[in-house]
């Protein structure tokens, strides 16, 4: 696996995963090294009040029972403990040193029971075989094998980004499950380790999950038109919710009450913004499966159901009931079950694809496509500059010869006369061959010319009008993805001139950050995206397929269509070509 020291997505998708990872890794070790009380907070009935939080023990043998509430730990309210523990620095002493339990001391609760307040010790345990909470093994092993699965996905195909989102999404519902699965403690609050604060980085991750799967739809497998136009719409899914998050724990801190009714609506405040975000993943899924046109509608409609059933479960089972009832109506287990198989079916759908074998074809055959268009270009250069004027030039001495072999009266003249002709015949068909290899009007008048002329010709009498727009300047352009720009353009201006019953048709061309755009609009009937694909459809997508691009066929609101096809154009194709053009001109000097 190589990877590009200036590449800032791949920064970014490292650093969330080794966030997650690194968040997933301190939850588990303190669990297991940290000593414990043998009680949890469970995060499926997040139960606090101002006087203090239910506990649900972990054995039977221990001192608590189904119910307790904890109002204090060694004889300090438990509002204190919390105070202490979410002021910065959270390094810092607590606010009664001396009343902090050492790390292998037993802990003087103060439990209320069935209402009446009841003092007991808890023996602080290391290493029991309850540290792990009552979180399934089955469910954990399911979601480290999803997160090796996609580790090795990445590790053979480091460029495609939709299986970097894939780890990143993988990574951060592990984290998010850990969590949710080994809970809190009282003694968190008191004893200082850096499981509160990861505790506290899992709900973030939580919701950077489902922001990857969210920008996985937004560009899987037909790029969206606001994912490609706005450079802001993928930062502000990931930075909206988390942002959303904070400023709800702000305003419930302002609220009032105490530290322990603050952290009490952290999970309504946390099932609210979550479940924004499955709102926003039940939309880009149906958003993205109505872009996708046949056959490979065929292939992500069972990724659309996977998503579909587990946003939606999600969200009626798990999110929504919290933010109204303060507990999920079903065992979270019972959710990430239906959450769990998502990253699976996006990494089968996307090595069904095109990112393994296929990809691979469809690279090679782009290399070839690009490679071939080149050696047109120079071919009909050199047909053009080299070959045809040296024919033309024997031509003119054929022609010289003759008349002085007439003027001679000699009997070489009809002789003359049949090698002039011969002559002209090679020189029609240097000229056919060299429009053939690439249209003239590309190399005469530049892409953007050569469709304005086309739109010309097209355009106008009882047709519709046709306009050209060029945001600026286009870069000097590979060949492959000039000639493949302006075939697309012809045929769908053609596409529209014949079946679309148009008034007008707008062809845009730009360049962004994945490759010049082509864009042509009419005002028309519109298409019928459930039919069968024309020939002429057919022959735009074999088009931008040869060199790597991708065609998308929207249906206008108001009406008419929208053909927009998305050409690769990286940098590496650009510094190809310049040094393709200097090594000419130096040779040609």
């Amino acid at each position: 696996m190589r990877l590009r020291s200036h590449d800032p997505s791949w920064i970014l998708t490292l650093l969330a995963v080794s966030g997650a990872l690194a968040v997933t890794v301190i939850l588990t070790g303190a669990r297991l090294l940290v000593p414990s009380e043998q009680a949890v907070i469970p995060s499926s009935a997040w139960a606090w009040t101002h006087e203090g939080v239910a506990i649900e023990p972990l054995t039977a043998e221990g001192p608590f029972q189904a119910g307790d509430i904890v109002v204090a730990m060694n004889g300090v309210p438990l509002e204190t403990w919390a105070a202490d523990a979410f002021r910065l620095p959270w390094s810092a002493a607590a606010t009664a040193p001396e009343t902090a339990p050492d790390r292998h001391d037993q802990i003087q609760f103060e439990v209320r029971r069935n209402g009446t307040l009841v003092s007991l010790e808890a023996p602080r345990l290391t290493l029991s075989a309850d540290r792990a909470g009552s979180a399934p093994i089955g469910l954990v092993v399911f979601g480290v094998g999803v997160l090796l699965l996609a580790l090795v996905l990445v590790m053979r195909r480091p460029r495609a980004t939709a299986l970097r989102l894939l780890l990143v999404a993988a990574a951060a519902n592990m984290a998010d499950i850990v969590a949710w699965e080994l809970d809190l403690q009282p003694s968190d609050l008191a004893v200082r380790t850096p499981y509160l604060v990861a505790f506290a980085a899992a709900a973030i991750f939580n919701l950077i999950f489902w922001a990857a799967i969210a920008h996985i739809l937004a560009i899987y497998p037909v790029r969206s038109r606001l994912a490609a136009r706005s450079r802001i719409a993928i930062p502000a899914l990931y930075a909206t919710p988390i942002v959303a998050l904070f400023a709800g724990l702000v305003v419930a801190r302002l609220e009032g009450g105490t530290m322990l009714d603050w952290i009490g609506r952290w999970a309504a405040i946390q099932g609210l913004v979550a479940s924004a975000m499955l709102v926003v993943i039940i939309a880009a899924t149906i958003a993205g499966y109505r872009r996708t046109r046949e056959p490979r509608r065929r292939q992500v409609r069972w990724i659309a159901l996977a998503l579909g059933l587990a946003a939606a479960a999600t969200l009626g089972l798990l999110t929504v009931p919290i933010v109204l009832n303060g507990h999920p109506l079903v065992p979270r287990n019972t959710v990430d079950l239906l959450v769990l198989p998502v990253p699976i079916a996006l990494a089968l759908a996307v090595i069904r694809d095109r990112l393994f074998q296929v990809d691979l074809l469809a690279r090679s055959r782009g290399r070839i496509v690009a490679a071939r268009e080149e050696e047109r270009r120079r071919l009909r250069r050199d047909l053009h500059d080299g070959l045809g004027p040296t024919l033309a030039a024997i031509g003119l001495k054929l022609d010289l010869a003759r008349e002085q072999a007439a003027a001679a009266s000699s009997g070489l003249a009809p002789l003359l006369d049949e090698v002039r002709s011969d002559v002209r015949s090679v020189i029609t068909d240097v000229r056919r061959l060299a429009r053939e290899l690439r249209p003239p009007t590309l190399d005469s008048l530049g892409l953007v010319g050569a469709i304005r002329q086309q739109a010309s010709a097209l355009g106008g009498g009882a047709g519709p009008s046709i306009a050209v727009e060029v945001d600026e300047p286009l870069p000097p352009l590979p060949a492959a993805t000039e000639v493949a720009a302006y075939r697309i353009a012809t045929e769908a201006m053609a596409n529209v001139v014949r079946h679309a019953e148009a008034s007008s048709c707008i062809v845009r061309l730009a360049v962004d950050r994945d490759g010049l755009v082509v864009e042509v609009t009419d005002d028309g009937r519109g298409v019928d995206r459930d039919a069968p694909a024309g020939v002429g459809l057919r022959s735009i997508d074999e088009r931008a397929a040869e060199v790597g691009g991708e065609v998308d066929l929207v249906a206008r609101p108001g009406g008419g269509t929208v053909v927009r096809a998305r050409l690769p154009l990286t940098d590496n194709d650009r510094h190809e070509r310049a040094t393709k053009d200097s090594r000419r001109t130096a040779s040609a000097s």
